[in-house]
């Protein structure tokens, strides 16, 4: 139930870990048909000025947004900041903390790395020189590009992902914390692709109830590559919990197997977010 526009409220850009520049994201976003489009980098509101911009120019709908990095129970959880005010002090503030956890977080593991007999310090050099903030993505490329593993899965697999030798658990904040930094800058927060966590479906429960308590609102139903029983669930889930719904494809790269302007359908029973903005 998308009130006949094509809207996908996920993205990235090359601000966070996403291919394209903001200006390139909304262009093909626009040329495959989106009519409303959230750019929420990891992090960072850095792109959502040049992504304005170009929006205005191709009569395309931009909702301001980002993708906050944060904690539940030990588990990393991201939580969309959508609808927000990308220039309000206490959110800038606290971002630029996150950004300076990513930048630790990635002089540890590429210090790993160097243990590991890899050159850690010209990795590091590589990821700094990408523009935006540092993502385990970026370290991934930079592993692939100096031929030390064949693909980004493969350097996940080996080194970076959880539990591999070079992983450094995140500290980020909690999801309430999170929350609350959202809704003081006028926003909306959205606990992003729910289906991706490894969590039981009690402690999702319990996720979501302590989200919802915390002033969390809308839950992502529909998100890129999520099967029919995941958006059933998720809708099922959301109704329970009182929650509204949104949808996006989690758009990262031409490349992936999240295309823009695909179908994304939130199911009838579930109320839009969107609505709660006029559209």
């Amino acid at each position: 139930m998308n009130d006949g526009l094509n809207i996908d409220l996920h993205t990235h850009s090359s601000c966070s870990d996403g291919s394209l520049s903001p200006a390139e994201l909304v262009a093909r976003a626009a040329a495959a048909g989106v009519q409303v489009l959230a750019l929420t980098d990891h992090d960072t509101v850095a792109g959502l000025e040049e992504a304005q911009r170009a929006a205005g120019e191709r009569g395309l709908q931009l909702v301001p947004g980002v993708e906050i990095s944060a904690s539940w129970r030990a588990q990393a959880i991201h939580v969309l900041g959508l609808w927000i005010d990308p220039v309000s002090p206490p959110l800038c503030a606290s971002l630029r903390a996150q950004a300076d956890l990513r930048r630790a977080r990635m002089r540890e593991m590429c210090a790993r790395l160097t243990k590991l007999r890899l050159p850690g310090a010209e990795l590091l050099a590589t990821v700094q020189a990408v523009p935006g903030v540092p993502t385990r993505t970026h370290l991934a490329d930079a592993l692939v590009a100096g031929g030390h593993v064949d693909t980004v899965d493969a350097a996940f697999r080996k080194y970076l992902g959880k539990g591999k030798r070079a992983h450094v658990a995140p500290a980020w904040p909690a999801v309430a914390v999170v929350v609350g930094w959202i809704c003081a800058a006028g926003g909306v927060a959205a606990i992003a692709h729910p289906h991706r966590y490894a969590l039981s479906a009690g402690a999702r429960r319990r996720l979501l109830g302590d989200f919802a308590a915390a002033g969390g609102t809308v839950l992502e139903v529909v998100s890129g590559g999520n099967s029919a029983q995941h958006i059933d669930t998720c809708a099922t889930l959301a109704v329970n919990f009182g929650l509204q719904g949104s949808v996006g494809s989690d758009f990262h790269s031409p490349h992936a197997w999240n295309p823009l302007g695909r179908s994304l359908k939130l199911p009838e029973c579930v109320t839009p977010v969107w609505r709660n903005f006029g559209l």
